[in-house]
């Protein structure tokens, strides 16, 4: 649909003369012309006081759109980590856990002479953002690592460290995470405590036994003890996903134990932010749809057209790809004075919430993302925010189709599209594509244009 749009504009004078009227005409004239600015948006044009701009809109540029899996986010350096599983009736299952590492509360601290354990016991601080249904249970499992993770090592989702064979926990609840708790007879913010001696108590006495030379600082402690993972029993109906803050001051690990001399002892390993976490996600797609897998996990690119999904935690990423722009440059000069990417939801709801801002990225050659220069006019400008009273998201991308009519020499590669803080935000978005059954809520991309050669 293109359409012309013409704006006219008409002024009319008394035909009595007034000299007062006249003189306050000639002093805005004047003003005026001492204020004007320079156009400073793509498209826009200054012309001859005499001529008249003729506007056309279109929303017929061919576009479609797909997913396909995304390999992977990075997740080290979190502020809170997330553990948890959902199941959800399009994309599958997804799984959470993560690799902690802990640290000496206190360096070189003797347990003294024949020390016996009482009990291991873990705390997690709750960290605010959870996804999925918060009533349900999670069953978590703990392992010890056998490598380390490093501080100066980038991690993503798909690590995998290795561990050993014992769970010390097999421990099931439902979160509280708004609940504080009661600890020593003090209350304390809202936080997840357990014991990790229950199942085996071969953790506990380790760290009980470690040679005094291993607790001098932390760099020989973490040779000792290199941590733990801490990962969720994937659940096959409805299930959450909950963070922690490993940074608080009340995610800890205390070790309760007595010597020869004494009872009733304790010790804290602290999770401060020296210490390396990593999250870990695992996404089972082929628990989902068939439509879904068939695009996703098959490939069958031509689904997209009816619809087309982005998902976080390392999920599901959109490609977008736009057609030629040959028969823009057959018009002759062209001004795109805004070009809105428009992208609507496929369902009436969306499935425990919509991401709250997607991101869009221009593909380049060898296949990365780059910023398209349309995100530096802020972000009120380049849009990605979700729209609840559409339940669609829309993108001015006005530079990037200006610089696929301009310059002949460019390839387009297309367009990615993301949730924003994928290793934050999980939620998952399904779009109509180009070619759904609600044409008025299809992919597709308005222009507004000015033809410079008529």
């Amino acid at each position: 649909m293109t359409k012309l749009l013409v704006k006219k504009s008409k002024i009319r004078f008394n035909n009595r003369y007034n000299p007062e009227y006249f003189l306050l005409f000639l002093f805005i004239i004047l003003l005026f012309s001492q204020c004007s600015k320079p156009a400073g948006q793509i498209g826009a044009i200054i012309q001859p006081e005499d001529s008249k701009l003729n506007l056309f809109y279109t929303d017929t540029t061919s576009i479609y759109a797909y997913s396909e899996p995304n390999d992977s986010v990075r997740t080290d350096h979190l502020v809170t980590s997330m553990v948890g599983s959902v199941s959800d009736p399009v994309f599958g299952i997804t799984t959470a856990g993560f690799y902690m590492e802990f640290l000496l509360s206190i360096p070189d601290h003797d347990f003294g002479e024949d020390p016996q354990l009482d009990s291991l016991v873990i705390q997690l601080a709750y960290g605010g953002n959870n996804y999925g249904d918060t009533n349900s249970m999670i069953t978590i499992h703990v392992y010890e690592m056998m490598e380390s993770i490093s501080n100066d090592t980038v991690y993503y989702s798909n690590v995998v460290i290795p561990v050993g064979s014992t769970d010390f926990a097999n421990y099931s609840f439902t979160p509280r995470p708004v609940d504080s708790i009661v600890v020593d007879g003090d209350t304390i913010p809202p936080a997840l405590r357990f014991s990790l001696s229950d199942q085996s108590p071969a953790l506990g006495e380790k760290l009980l036994n470690i040679p005094q030379e291993d607790m001098a600082d932390n760099d020989v402690f973490r040779e000792y003890f290199k941590g733990l993972y801490i990962v969720a029993q994937p659940v096959y109906s409805n299930g959450t996903l909950i963070s922690f803050d490993l940074n608080s001051l009340y995610s800890e690990m205390t070790i309760f134990y007595s010597n020869a001399d004494q009872d009733s002892l304790r010790y804290r390993y602290v999770t401060r932010s020296s210490a390396t976490r990593v999250n870990r996600f695992g996404n089972y797609f082929l628990s989902g749809d068939n439509a879904f897998k068939q695009q996703v996990v098959d490939g069958d690119t031509a689904l997209g057209k009816e619809r087309f999904y982005v998902q976080g935690t390392g999920g599901v990423r959109g490609i977008i790809k736009i057609g030629d722009m040959k028969s823009w440059r057959e018009m002759g000069v062209v001004a795109i004075n805004e070009a809105k990417l428009i992208l609507s939801g496929a369902e009436e709801k969306p499935f425990w919430g919509a991401p709250p801002k997607l991101l869009l990225y221009e593909i380049k050659e060898d296949g990365k993302n780059e910023y398209l220069e349309d995100q530096g006019m802020g972000a009120d400008y380049f849009g990605g925010v979700y729209l609840s009273s559409t339940n669609s998201y829309e993108f001015r991308i006005t530079q990037y189709i200006q610089s696929l009519i301009d310059d002949t020499t460019k390839r387009n590669y297309g367009l990615s599209l993301y949730v924003d803080s994928p290793w934050y935000v999980p939620n998952r978005f399904i779009f109509n594509g180009n070619d759904t059954v609600y044409r008025e809520k299809r992919l597709k991309l308005n222009i507004l244009y000015t033809n410079l050669s008529r």
